[in-house]
């Protein structure tokens, strides 16, 4: 019985239905994997599965958006529902929980990469399917890596117990299974590199525009992310000029800050993560209800509960003329004496249903600051730096050294409030986590996620992470 739970828990053979759009559906039924990616629409089909994994509450539906803030001081809770109150109050356990889903989706993408192997396609056809399963490669590693692992710029050695499980061959049947343990850090740093230049070559020549699904310059700019983690500087600066020649997504001004979050698709994003009438998370646990206690612009009474609303320290960072307080709202009802973004306010039309921006263009300057100045430009660490200052509406500034450094994580503190960047920068930064109630150090092993007993249980190469 272990054995059986074993490739339950681990993998799932692939579902999907066939659908026109490439990122429409989610999967509907189970087909036979021998028999099923044989045609372009089948392997399209199972492509469009593993976008739409990263629509779950424990991807980009509510979890690795809200549970960075909550566990951090950049969010407190409000009282108002019970709902994510053990990541506020980092309880041993209460954390981001993206395994199962992620290592399903991977060995989705596994299964198309070895369709596209095994059978005969047009070279484009081959071309566009790798590229967005490449990407998507890329996303669901360094996504499992932040949560369950230390990043290479942060690394305590006792508690060091490597990285996550590489799977690298899709699995068809139980017979093929084996139970990985932790690869070392810099081999899934390799692995995710590897898969995101190939993601780059291979979509170069597609001109896509559309940030719903993966472009050459999608590929870049999650690159450029990945290499800031990896502490790969000049990297940084490669990629996220790159992504910012591609012309995905558009750097919005000032006077459209506001508007931008109002809309549907954000203008600035470089990849973002659709969803769909019938995809909606509802009242309780999409990002809206979330965040906020409002509907729209409009609303006078409450109509969620609004969890996780602005701390004190996060609220009085944003100068009085910064164009990003224009999104920032007082509660209503029992929220009435906290404040809570509205970055995601049902800007679909329809309550509780928002995309979810992953990569915007905004990141990819503080990201080029940043690593300007850790290279010791200052000249361009301050351009950059002052890009996102002078779009806030705040005067530009000359800053060298810890000042620098330090100015930059700020604007990068204050652009991505409540887009799911805090515990994860501070993470990488071997930060400790203050909070109201007390101080979480690095060194906690609270820092890290635990890994699904249920998995360290019944795969015995898999080595938990220290304090679980």
């Amino acid at each position: 019985m272990k054995k059986l739970n074993t490739y339950l828990v681990l993998f799932l053979l692939i579902t999907f239905a066939a659908c026109e759009s490439f990122v429409e559906t989610n999967p509907q039924q189970s087909i036979d994997a021998d028999e099923a990616l044989t045609s372009p629409e089948a392997v399209r089909a199972a492509t469009n599965s593993v976008f739409s994994r990263l629509r779950a509450i424990s991807q980009y539906g509510r979890d690795m958006i809200a549970i960075p803030e909550v566990l951090t001081d950049n969010s407190i809770q409000a009282g108002t529902g019970i709902r994510l109150t053990g990541e506020a109050n980092n309880q041993p356990g209460a954390h981001i929980n993206n395994w199962q889903n992620s290592y399903y989706a991977i060995n989705e993408a596994n299964l198309v990469l070895r369709a596209l192997e095994e059978n005969e396609f047009s070279v484009d056809f081959r071309n566009e399917i790798e590229g967005q399963i490449r990407f998507l490669l890329g996303l669901y590693y360094h996504n499992l890596a932040r949560v369950y692992a230390y990043d290479p710029t942060a690394i305590i050695p006792e508690n060091d117990r490597g990285g996550v499980p590489l799977l690298m061959t899709g699995i068809r049947n139980v017979n093929e299974i084996v139970l990985a343990g932790r690869a070392p850090i810099s081999e899934v740093y390799e692995y995710i590199y590897e898969n995101l230049e190939m993601a780059y070559a291979l979509l170069e020549g597609a001109n896509t525009q559309t940030p719903h699904y993966a472009s050459h310059g999608a590929a870049a700019a999650l690159l450029s992310r990945v290499a800031l983690y990896n502490g790969d500087y000049q990297k940084v600066i490669t990629e996220a000029d790159k992504a910012l020649a591609s012309g995905v997504g558009t750097f919005v001004t000032g006077d459209n800050y506001f508007s931008s979050w109002r809309q549907e698709v954000h203008p600035e994003s470089v990849f973002e993560v659709v969803f769909m009438t019938n995809e909606n998370l509802g009242q309780n646990e999409s990002l809206r209800a979330t965040f906020t206690t409002r509907f729209n612009d409009q609303t006078t009474t409450a109509t969620s509960q609004g969890l996780a609303v602005f701390s004190p320290e996060l609220l009085d960072l944003y100068a009085e003329e910064d164009v990003r307080r224009s999104i920032i709202y007082r509660g209503l009802g029992m929220n009435s004496g906290v404040f809570e973004t509205t970055k995601f306010f049902s800007r679909g039309g329809i309550n509780n249903l928002d995309n979810v921006p992953v990569i915007r263009v905004s990141e990819l300057y503080l990201n080029k600051a940043e690593a300007h100045a850790r290279l010791g430009q200052t000249e361009e660490a301050n351009e950059n730096l002052n890009i996102i200052r002078q779009r806030a509406g705040l005067q530009e500034v000359a800053l060298e050294g810890d000042d620098l450094i330090e100015e930059i994580l700020t604007q990068r503190r204050l652009e991505f409030s409540f887009e799911g960047h805090r515990s994860f920068d501070l993470k990488r930064l071997g930060l400790d986590i203050v909070k109201e109630f007390g101080t979480i150090p690095f060194e906690d092993f609270r820092t890290l996620a635990r890994i699904p007993i249920r998995e360290v249980d019944i795969n015995p190469n898999l080595e938990q992470n220290p304090g679980y």
